[in-house]
C-alpha cells in the first residue's frame, strides 16, 4: 500500500533558494571577473562532458579543464576526489504523496563519478525524504536530515557501520548546521537557540539567544557567529558568555579553514550586495565582488581561493566565479550554471568544484542537475 504521509520535497529547499535569488534587483561585477571561453560538448551515457578552451589566465587565476554534467542528481559533498555523496529519487521504494502529488522519496547515495550511475550505492534506503548530506572533515561521518513538512530533523551516520544517530528531538531548518570538527556538529534549532551534537547524537546547548530565527551558524575557537533577525551578524563568546552585534545587513559570513580570515556578503543597497574579505580581526581587506545576488560562497581547502555565485537581474553577469584570496583577481569559470541552489563544494585537493541547480522539466516539475568542474 502506498504511503500517504505528506512529506516536504527535498527538492523544494533548492527551488525556494532559486526563487529568492531570482527575485532581486540588478548590478554588475567588476570587469575583470569575466573571461571569454569556447565549449565543446561530448555526450556520454551517464553524463555530458563540456571541454572548455579558456583564454590565457594570470598565475593567480584558475583555468577550467572540463565540466561533467550529472542529470537527476543533487550533489551533496565529496567523499574523495572521484566519489560523491548525492541525493536522488529512490525508485526501489514505493511512491509517497508529496504536497498532493506522488513521487519516489529522495535518498542519499555514494557515486563514483568515473563509473557514473551504475555505481550508485544507497546509504540507507527508506520511504522518508533524506537530504543535506555533509561529511565530517575526516570523511568518517555524515550529517544529514530527514524532512518533515517545512522543517527537518538531524541525524549523524557512521559510514563504516551505516548506523545513524538522531540529533535529539530538535527541529531545524532544511539547510542549517555544519561540522565544527571531526566529531561534532553545530546548528540552530527552530527555537533560535544554538546547539552542538556529537556523533552519537548527544546534544548540548551552546547559546541561548533572544532571537527566534538564526542561521549561518559558525564557530571559530570560543566564538560562535550567527546571523539573526534583520540580518544582524552576531557573535557569542562561549568563554565570556557575552553576545555582541558586529554588523547589519549581512546575508552570509564564512570563516576560512584556518579561521584567520573571513568572507562576508552584505547587502549595501536594495539592488546590490558586496562580497568582502576580512582579516583575523574582522577588519575589511578588500572587496571581491558586487552584484544583485552573491551566494554559495565557499573557501578552497587551503584558504587560497574563494568560489561564489553571482547574478544580476538583467542577466548581464551570472555564473560561478573563483577569486584569489590574496590578489582578489577573479575568474568566471562557468556561465552554464545560472542559479546554483547550494553552497559550492570543493574536492579535498581543491582541484574540483561541485554545484547543483534545479531546472524545470517539460511536465512543469523540477529536477536537479549537478556540475563537477575540474580546474587546472
Amino acid at each position: 500500500m502506498m504511503n500517504k504521509r505528506k512529506l516536504t520535497s527535498a527538492a523544494a529547499a533548492g527551488i525556494v533558494c532559486l526563487l529568492v535569488v531570482a527575485g532581486c534587483g540588478s548590478s554588475e561585477l567588476n570587469e575583470e571577473t569575466v573571461n571569454s571561453t569556447s565549449r565543446q560538448v561530448i555526450e556520454k551515457p551517464d553524463k555530458t562532458i563540456t571541454i572548455i578552451d579558456s583564454e590565457p589566465v594570470a598565475a593567480s587565476e584558475v583555468e577550467v579543464v572540463k565540466i561533467d554534467k550529472l542529470e537527476g542528481v543533487r550533489g551533496m559533498d565529496w567523499l574523495g576526489e572521484d566519489k560523491l555523496i548525492i541525493d536522488k529519487l529512490n525508485k526501489n521504494m514505493e511512491p509517497v504523496t508529496i504536497e498532493g502529488e506522488q513521487r519516489y522519496p529522495h535518498n542519499l547515495y555514494i557515486r563514483d563519478s568515473n563509473a557514473g550511475q551504475a555505481s550508485d550505492e544507497a546509504l540507507q534506503e527508506e520511504s522518508h525524504d533524506q537530504g543535506f548530506g555533509m561529511l565530517s572533515p575526516d570523511k568518517k561521518y555524515l550529517f544529514y536530515k530527514k524532512h518533515e513538512e517545512n522543517t527537518a530533523r538531524g541525524f549523524i551516520m557512521d559510514l563504516a557501520t551505516r548506523k545513524s544517530a538522531p540529533m535529539g528531538d530538535l527541529l531545524m531548518g532544511a539547510s542549517d548546521g555544519e561540522w565544527r570538527d571531526n566529531e561534532s556538529v553545530i546548528f540552530p534549532s527552530f527555537s533560535g537557540n544554538i546547539y552542538s551534537s556529537d556523533v552519537n547524537g548527544n546534544v548540548q546547548l551552546l547559546a541561548k539567544t533572544k532571537k527566534s530565527i538564526n542561521y549561518n551558524v559558525k564557530q571559530v575557537g570560543t566564538k560562535v557567529y550567527y546571523i539573526s533577525t534583520n540580518n544582524q551578524l552576531t557573535v557569542y563568546d562561549t568563554a565570556t558568555k557575552e553576545t555582541t552585534t558586529l554588523d547589519k545587513g549581512v546575508t552570509w559570513f564564512i570563516p576560512s579553514p584556518d579561521g584567520q580570515q573571513y568572507a562576508l556578503v552584505k547587502r549595501v543597497t536594495e539592488t546590490e550586495m558586496e562580497l568582502k574579505l576580512l582579516d583575523a580581526e574582522l577588519k575589511p581587506k578588500q572587496t571581491i565582488a558586487k552584484s544583485t545576488q552573491v551566494y554559495g560562497t565557499s573557501w578552497s581547502p587551503d584558504g587560497s581561493k574563494l568560489a561564489y555565485n553571482a547574478i544580476s537581474e538583467d542577466g548581464g553577469v551570472k555564473g560561478i566565479f573563483v577569486a584569489d584570496a590574496v590578489s582578489g583577481k577573479t575568474t568566471q569559470i562557468s556561465v552554464d550554471v545560472q542559479y546554483a541552489s547550494d553552497e559550492l563544494r570543493w574536492s579535498p585537493s581543491g582541484k574540483k568544484l561541485m554545484t547543483s541547480t534545479s531546472v524545470m522539466q517539460e511536465n512543469s516539475s523540477y529536477s536537479f542537475v549537478t556540475y563537477l568542474i575540474s580546474l587546472k
